[in-house]
């Protein structure tokens, strides 16, 4: 049997004796959740006015006292304790101390004297003296001192768990008004499973307290003394109906699922109509469990994990609509700036025509609306992560602003290129909440494993479910048509084709002679399919043969919807692949392209039956399918990095449309049996990793540079804390709680070096950024890179350091090396001779910076020259040709638009680092100009077409241009005829909207 005991004293009799904000809700909430956990517990709960010194005694009678051998008590206690040993309790006279506090030699002699089996004090208050003003300064306040002899007070069967060692604080949060150290006991016991033992208890707190401590800057070591006999276990925590009573400020809105019935919450009207017109079935069980549970609509914050199409992207909206409901504004964040574009026009279609709502997107291209956001003109917005990062370090006012964050894809915090970004702007929020900004965060992910306590380090709750709204059913195809597969009915192995469908098709063997018997099987079964394959060219050329082979009926829908003018060879392909009903999507398409190829596929009776895709359709792009098959099971390059577990069932994810079957299905290709067992093992089989941080202790420079930005001033000593604030120091505090001291040394030598460098002032103790390294540290410039960026500025003629120049030195940082460059295998020598001629010896010259290789320094003035020929507005097919190097180095739409977007990231910053480092400040007309120029591939004299209030894409812009149309008044003059023959069928529509009425 368990007896317990809890006592908290926030306020005292003795007005001297300071007030404490947490204790109470200590030792109340522990109170809950172990009575709720535990059947028949009858603890009493000794708080502020009845916790007297004669209160505490007679409730250590009624537990330890009456405990009989078989027994375990715990025994809690939050608040205040002296120098020489002793509780203070609700009736303390500061006067008479000895006589009005419990002494630790009497608490010592009633755990020697009861016959309980064991007993376990969890005490809340801290061994040193008084605590320096800077904890309070961090948000922290001290509880007073409390030393004594703990091994008197522990012993055989006697365990002592202390919040803190002798000369530490126990420290309370604001932010949720508990001890850190009763706080991390109740989160260990509510993520328990199963019963947890005294020694895992004592580590996990342990390791909790003293990560949590050091996001603010100090240290906490909880401490346990005394030997446990037995099974020394405490049940795994529930917040049932006692701490429901406790806490009704927790008591959340309640749905039966019923939309119509969210209005009560306080969801506009107008927003439950059009949500019952989508969804007339209701909320799903994960929406349900969000609302009813989790509270969502209540402000609270959550991490949801789910598979897709599971609905969690719905719990963001419903949760925005009632943020604005507040007079609160909601931003979306997300990986890709098409996704960006698709979630704007669907929200500016539902939400801004119908209910009247202020729609906004930032991705870093020429559509952003960054004023009207910094303006707070907005309801919603829509952000990639870079982009919301840079603006909220920039114009931190604009944290002020929002009341919802929803980051969509938080997995790819764990993606080596991404996950800087997205830790950093998570950081650059929970930072805020020390100065009281606190948005609602809801975090959406598709396939993870172990949350790795991501949820913890954000003070989010966690919904997580592996249950689909569609059954999968995974498998793996070898050669002689066997699938191993597993569904609800455990894993079997089944031959799935016949073998005499399976037959060489070319020379060699390849996936093609089992990849086309296969996606005819599944379309001859009236299913749509989704390929999977791990390049574009693949892309393009599997679903070339596909319609080769498959005989299905054109997509001329599609095709008609296909824009006209400035085609590449991946367009030309694709119209070749629509005519046999298949098409494919990859980054060598327009975006236009990619839309009219998405819609086809969607509908439920879209002509396009089959989509060969490149992984990043698995990412948020809304394309169900019946079936998925995943051609290859790692990606292309020398060294063939295998895909992990999420990345493959992110696509597998994608088998199943909700509505219209029972399951989906998902099949990996495997050459032998062996690899098919192998993949089974590893894939199906496998669980996702755990979320996990991108951050590298042996390269801090640019971590601490993008910290820095966040803040003004901070001493030296204190930049250990900015790290111990991000995720990767979280859980490397987690893992070692020394590893602060262990980084200061390396943090040392940066700090100097940015000092030398320029990037850093002092003033005493406190540190700040100067304005170079606060323009690099807002920048997406790694450390290195910021540091070659100067490097190149003051090598070169500052008279070549235009805006065209700086765009071309920026092809020689090392984000654009890393940048895939289709070559010949020795490199292509002939490009910095054009580079020269183009664009000067010295930038010529300066283009070899770094450069780690001939073929590296060629790739540079490949791209460099690439660029230039997409602002000159010259044909995409022109500049494909130009800069192919035959069918194994081919330079496609994609390649060009990604040169462009990537040198027009960095142009940004090295604008603003130019400008500082030579002394002059830029054209900012003309970098604008020069900006939008890169994302539309259009000469100077062109971009006038591009704001005429019509959306024009490159290829009509381009033949306007060249028919000498220059205006509005040029085009309204002509017939509808004449612009139908200059720009193709959308002419009509042109003309019409140019003329004057429509003005």
């Amino acid at each position: 049997m368990i007896r317990a005991a809890f006592i908290g004293v926030d306020r005292h009799a003795d007005a001297r004796i300071a007030d404490l904000a947490g204790a109470v809700r200590d030792a109340t909430a522990l109170w809950a959740v172990l009575s709720d956990s535990i059947e028949g517990l009858e603890a009493p709960l000794i708080i502020d006015g009845v916790a007297t010194l004669d209160g505490l005694r007679g409730a250590l009678d009624a537990t330890l006292g009456a405990a009989g051998p078989d027994d375990l008590v715990v025994v809690s206690f939050a608040g205040h304790g002296t120098q020489d040993h002793r509780l203070v309790l609700h009736d303390t006279s500061v006067e008479d101390i000895p006589g009005t506090t419990l002494g630790m030699d009497e608490l010592a002699r009633r755990f020697r004297d009861t016959r309980a089996r064991a007993v376990i004090l969890l005490l809340d208050c801290c061994f040193s003296g008084g605590a320096p003003a800077r904890v309070i300064e961090a948000g922290l306040v001290p509880r007073d001192a409390i030393a004594f002899p703990l091994a008197g007070v522990a012993g055989k069967g006697r365990v002592l768990f202390a919040a803190s060692s002798p000369d530490e604080e126990a420290l309370e949060d604001p932010q949720t008004r508990h001890g850190l150290f009763t706080k991390a006991l109740i989160d260990v016991l509510l993520e328990a499973r199963a019963p947890i033992g005294m020694f895992e208890l004592v580590d996990r707190v342990t390791r909790m307290v003293g990560a949590d401590a050091g996001r603010f800057g100090y240290v906490q070591s909880p401490t346990m003394f005394g030997q446990a006999e037995g099974d020394l276990v405490l049940p795994p925590g529930q917040k049932g109906v006692r701490y429901r009573a406790a806490f009704p400020e927790y008591a959340n809105f309640q749905t039966d699922g019923d939309i119509r019935g969210l209005t009560a919450a306080g969801v506009p009207q107008e927003a439950v109509d059009a949500w019952s017109e989508q969804f007339p079935a209701g909320l799903n069980e994960l929406q349900i469990a969000a609302v009813n549970e989790h509270g969502v609509l209540d402000g609270n914050s959550l991490m949801v994990v789910a598979p897709t199409s599971a609905g969690k992207t719905f719990i963001g909206e419903i949760a925005a609509l009632r943020a604005i409901a507040d007079g609160r504004k909601a931003v979306f964040l997300l990986p890709y700036k098409a996704l960006v574009n698709e979630k704007f026009e669907d929200f500016s279609a539902l939400y801004g025509e119908r209910l009247g709502l202020r729609i906004a997107r930032c991705s870093g291209d020429w559509q952003d609306q960054v004023a009207t956001v910094l303006r707070g003109k907005y309801d919603i917005a829509f952000f990639t992560y870079e982009k919301f990062l840079s603006m909220s370090v920039t114009a931190a006012h604009m944290l002020n602003q929002i009341g919802l964050v929803v980051l969509d894809e938080a997995q790819f915090v764990t993606e080596p290129g991404r996950g800087m970004v997205v830790e950093l702007l998570l950081t650059s929020l929970v930072s805020a909440r020390k100065r009281g900004v606190t948005p609602q965060l809801i975090t959406l992910s598709a396939v993870i494993g172990h949350a790795n306590h991501f949820d913890r380090w954000l003070g989010l709750a966690l919904l997580q479910t592996d249950r689909r709204p569609v059954a999968l059913v995974e498998g793996v195809l070898d050669r002689s048509g066997a699938l191993s597969r597993l569904s609800p009915k455990g894993a079997e192995t089944v031959q799935f084709l016949d073998r005499s469908s399976i037959r060489q098709r070319r020379q060699k063997p390849s996936s093609q002679d089992l990849v086309v018997p296969l996606v005819r099987q599944l379309v001859e079964a009236g299913e749509k399919v989704i390929v999977f394959r791990n390049s574009r060219g693949r892309t393009s050329g599997c679903a070339n043969y596909l319609a080769d082979e498959l005989g299905l009926p054109a997509a001329q829908d599609v095709i008609d919807a296909l824009p006209e003018g400035d085609p590449s060879g991946t367009s030309l392909s694709l119209r070749n692949s629509l005519s046999g009903g298949v098409a494919f999507h990859s980054g060598d398409l327009t975006r236009e392209e990619r839309m009219a190829v998405e819609r086809g596929f969607r509908h439920a009776e879209g002509t396009v039956k089959v989509l060969v895709a490149t992984s990043t359709v698995a990412a948020g792009v809304n394309t169900p399918a019946s079936t998925v098959v995943i051609v290859e099971s790692d990606f292309p390059g020398r060294e063939r990095q295998p895909y992990t577990v999420a990345q493959y069932k992110n696509m597998a994810g994608r088998a199943g449309r909700l509505g219209y079957e029972a399951e989906g299905k998902a099949i990996l290709i495997a050459e032998t049996s062996i690899e098919r067992s192998q993949l089974f093992r590893r894939y199906v089989e496998g669980r996702p990793e755990a979320i996990a941080s991108s951050f590298d202790p042996n390269d801090p420079g640019t971590w601490v540079i993008r910290l820095l930005a966040q803040v003004r001033d901070v001493p030296r000593a204190a930049v250990i804390d900015l790290i111990a604030n991000t995720y990767g120091g979280y859980l490397a505090a987690l893992r070692n709680p020394a590893w602060s001291e262990r980084m200061v040394p390396a943090l040392e030598r940066l700090l100097d070096r940015m000092l030398s460098d320029g990037l850093i002032e002092v003033e005493g103790e406190i540190m700040r950024l100067t304005m170079l390294g606060r323009a690099c540290g807002e920048s997406p410039l790694t450390f290195e890179s910021a540091m070659r960026l100067v490097e190149l500025l003051h090598r070169v003629d500052p008279a070549q350091t235009t805006l065209e120049g700086l765009l071309v030195l920026v092809e020689c940082l090392p984000e654009r090396d890393d940048d895939y460059t289709p070559q010949k295998r020795g490199g292509e020598p002939r490009w910095p001779r054009e580079v020269q001629d183009r664009f000067g010896h010295g930038i010529a010259g300066a283009m070899r910076h770094r450069a780690q290789s001939d073929v590296e320094f060629y790739a540079r003035c490949k791209r460099a020259l690439v660029v230039s020929d997409w602002l000159a507005g010259e044909p995409v097919g022109e500049i494909e040709a130009r800069y192919s190097s035959g069918p194994f180095a081919p330079v496609g739409h994609g390649d060009i638009n990604g040169y462009a977007t990537g040198s027009r990231f960095l142009l940004e910053s090295a604008l603003r680092i130019s400008a500082i480092v030579l002394g002059r400040a830029e054209d900012e007309e003309a970098a604008a100009l020069l900006l939008d120029r890169l994302d539309l591939g259009l000469p100077v004299e062109a971009v006038p077409l591009s704001r005429l209030g019509f959306a024009l894409i490159r290829g009509e812009i381009l033949a306007l241009l060249r028919a000498g149309i220059m205006d509005r008044d040029a085009i309204a003059a002509l017939a509808p005829e004449a612009v139908i023959a200059i720009i193709g069928r959308r002419g009509r529509e042109l003309h019409a909207a140019m003329q004057p009425s429509s003005a």
